[in-house]
């Protein structure tokens, strides 16, 4: 999805249609003491390849981060190899997969690294044979589901999140859990929001948390379902919840926890549930017909370092690597929900294959 980090700018306006007044700075972050371990020692790519990395000078990056994510990420690295011009554009999901087809076909230029959260998407992809089959260094060093397929590595661990409006639902009442929304679906009728099973994070995000609770799960969402509305994304979904027209919505990227701050954290607030977070990786790999492949390779290893994970931070990702404090990493949601509750994706074939039953079954409960 492209809007994430539009959010600010979506809230700030919707908000000053309500006649949100400013003051002082808030935030709105849940409270945690997060453990994140000890930095393991750097491994960047060999001298060769940094060598031809700066011969060819620059790396194009297709992602599905906006300007505003990536800037941090661009500075830092930059920072670190002046020699090497990150071009970074942004694009849909699935648009960034066609338009690379698209561009092979036709001969033309296209990515040398491309980064989604599209999980059916990466896996035709790779089963296309059009990602490179390259062991970065730092692999030894990251945990096994960082692994999504022979070079495809997760970026960021983004979990989905509900999200609030105080005004309509005070955080003492507020639900800590998917069970505890269903059973206040009632009470909220109408007043519930999420988007489209066609947006890849609510797919991701329904697919991992049935495969924790199964039947007992769908229970769950088809209560609420019959209570709630369906925005075809988070734009619309988050400025209806500003304006109050939901009082909450759920299975809400977790991108939108850096914006929520200041006039916003006012109105809104956000919550891991604690019945389950599903936390959906953000894949990124070097391309086989890269123009820069070496350049890419920098580029990647860098993004999977700890000093990359923590630019990540910047950019209201969320790093997993040991050594990384940050408001929004990995260890802060687990020391939230216990990591037993975190619903941690995997690019599995079977969602290729059991997609189209679960957006059946999906739209089906939501009245689609």
């Amino acid at each position: 999805m492209r809007k994430f980090a539009s959010f600010s700018v979506v809230l700030v306006l919707a908000l000053a249609a309500c006649g949100s007044n400013a003051g002082e700075s808030t935030t709105s972050a849940p409270p945690a003491t997060a453990d994140v371990g000890r930095a393991s020692a750097v491994t960047p790519v060999d001298a060769a390849t940094l060598t031809a990395a700066g011969r060819e000078g620059e790396v194009l990056l297709y992602t599905n981060s906006e300007d505003q994510q990536m800037a941090p990420l661009v500075k830092a690295f930059q920072a670190d190899h002046p020699d090497i011009r990150v071009r970074s554009l942004t694009l849909g999901n699935k648009e960034m997969f066609q338009r690379y087809e698209t561009e092979v076909a036709s001969g033309g230029s296209t990515a040398d690294v491309i980064m989604s959260s599209d999980a059916v998407g990466w896996l035709s992809f790779v089963r296309d044979g059009n990602l490179l089959t390259y062991e970065d260094p730092n692999q030894a060093n990251l945990p096994d589901y960082a692994v999504l397929a022979p070079g495809l590595y997760a970026f960021s661990e983004d979990p989905v999140i509900a999200v609030f409006n105080k005004a309509l639902l005070p955080e003492a009442e507020q639900p800590k859990t998917m069970a505890d929304l269903a059973r206040m679906a009632p009470k909220l009728d109408g007043k519930i929001g999420t988007t489209d099973i066609s947006n890849v994070i609510q797919f991701g995000a329904t697919s991992a948390y049935l495969d924790k609770y199964g039947d007992a799960g769908w229970k769950t969402l088809e209560t609420i379902g019959a209570h709630a509305s369906v925005e075809s994304d988070n734009g619309p979904l988050v400025t209806k919840l500003a304006q109050g027209q939901y009082a909450a919505a759920f299975f809400v990227s977790g991108n939108v926890r850096a914006f929520i701050v200041d006039d916003v954290a006012k109105v809104v607030n956000y919550a891991y549930l604690t019945d389950g977070t599903p936390l959906l990786p953000r894949g990124v790999g070097v391309t086989t017909t890269a123009a820069h492949p070496n350049a890419a390779k920098v580029w990647l290893n860098w993004l999977l370092s700890v000093k990359g994970q923590e630019a990540a931070c910047r950019g209201g990702f969320t790093p997993y690597r040991d050594g990384v404090t940050c408001d929004f990493g990995l260890a802060q949601v687990k020391a939230v929900v216990g990591e037993d509750n975190l619903l941690v994706g995997r690019y599995d074939p079977s969602l290729a294959t059991e997609g189209p039953a679960l957006i059946t079954r999906f739209n089906k409960a939501f009245g689609r």
